[in-house]
């Protein structure tokens, strides 16, 4: 990556697993602790009525808890790339970072309090843990991406991914041989990559810039990113008033947000003895991302279904910029042109009702 200064690949000030893990830990601890006062609430007003399919039919404001947990495989792919200044140009891509394949072991918990007609309460967390993945750094010499004089292809492993949101909003019910839930949503959600660099293999050398073709030596670099802000959405469920047979136990929904987010990120180029460390560069800027989700779950008992789901989220941003902090103690500015990251999960799990 190049400064205007040669640069090449490199623990930032971010912690790498505690601010994950007190998000998700907040947002199960909250579930729970609010579940028990909804059902005590619900059962002194009201007569509560429904088997596992948590429908308080006659009532119509019956509570319904509802708490999934979930395994399975995530992949991830994410890139950005700078300019040579601040203006976006000389050239107006001097270096491209990307990383593709990122797979990971993904753990997610969901929560959900609905009282039908009244209010919503939903909230999820996620935790992955990186097991493969590639990483490419290029710099050019020319505008779009012509003159390309180093290129390094690099390792990414055992690093994670998380996620958490919580959200509130308006359950519609529709009560009928199938009963349909339509809940307008607003929420707020957090996302961060906490990605290592190693492995270093230059593909591309030029005499003087970069080490010569082949393995390096040392390469220890870290990318950590941070995605936050509002968002708006609508799940859509759908259910049988009735199990009167097989296909009456499956039960599907749908799920659209769309995102608005504040963007940063920190870096440490470890091999890279022109920048400050452990922060060798910030990134700063505004995006935007969409995420859907779908699933069907399988009624086991009353109170117990397997539940089978898939997510997809796509982001990207808006021009920003690349702070440099260099190792005399003064700093650099050019522009960030763009960052983009898309994800998806296949997961399966028990999901709880009461």
């Amino acid at each position: 990556m190049q400064v205007v200064v040669d640069s090449g690949p490199g623990g930032s000030t971010m912690g790498k697993h505690k601010s994950s893990l007190v998000w998700i830990g907040a947002i199960a601890i909250w579930l729970l602790l609010a579940a028990p006062r909804v059902m005590m609430a619900g059962t002194s007003a009201l007569a509560y009525t429904g088997a596992f399919t948590g429908i308080g039919k006659g009532t119509g404001l019956a509570p319904e808890t509802e708490l999934v947990l979930t395994g399975g495989y995530r992949r991830d792919d994410l890139d950005w790339n700078i300019a040579g200044d601040i203006n976006g140009n000389n050239p107006n891509i001097i270096s491209e970072l990307t990383w593709d394949d990122l797979e990971s072991y993904q753990l997610k918990f969901q929560g959900r309090l609905i009282w039908p007609n009244l209010v919503a309460l939903k909230g999820s967390g996620a935790y992955g843990w990186l097991f493969n993945g590639q990483n490419q750094d290029s710099d050019y010499a020319g505008d779009n991406r012509t003159g390309e004089f180093s290129r390094s292809n690099n390792t990414t492993e055992d690093d994670c991914v998380w996620d958490a949101s919580l959200a509130v909003g308006y359950p519609i019910r529709f009560e009928k041989t199938v009963i349909v839930t339509v809940t307008p949503l607003a929420g707020y959600s957090h996302h961060e990559q906490q990605l290592n660099i190693t492995e270093g293999y230059q593909t591309i050398a030029t005499p003087g810039f970069t080490p010569p073709e082949g393995p390096f030596e040392g390469l220890d670099s870290t990318y950590e990113t941070e995605w936050r802000g509002p968002w708006i959405g609508i799940d859509l469920q759908f259910r049988a008033d009735k199990l009167t047979s097989f296909a009456h136990r499956l039960e599907t929904y749908l799920t659209y947000e769309y995102h608005w987010a504040d963007f940063e990120a920190v870096a440490n180029w470890n091999l890279n003895d022109n920048f400050a460390h452990p922060r060798s560069f910030r990134h700063d800027t505004e995006g935007r991302g969409w995420v859907i989700g779908a699933g069907i779950n399988c009624i086991l008992d009353q109170h117990w279904a397997l539940n089978l789901s898939f997510d997809y989220q796509e982001w990207s941003t808006d021009d920003g910029t690349i702070k440099f902090y260099l190792a005399d103690g003064t700093t650099h500015k050019q522009q960030l042109n763009e960052v983009n990251w898309t994800s998806y999960a296949l997961m399966m799990g028990l999901s709880l009702r009461f």
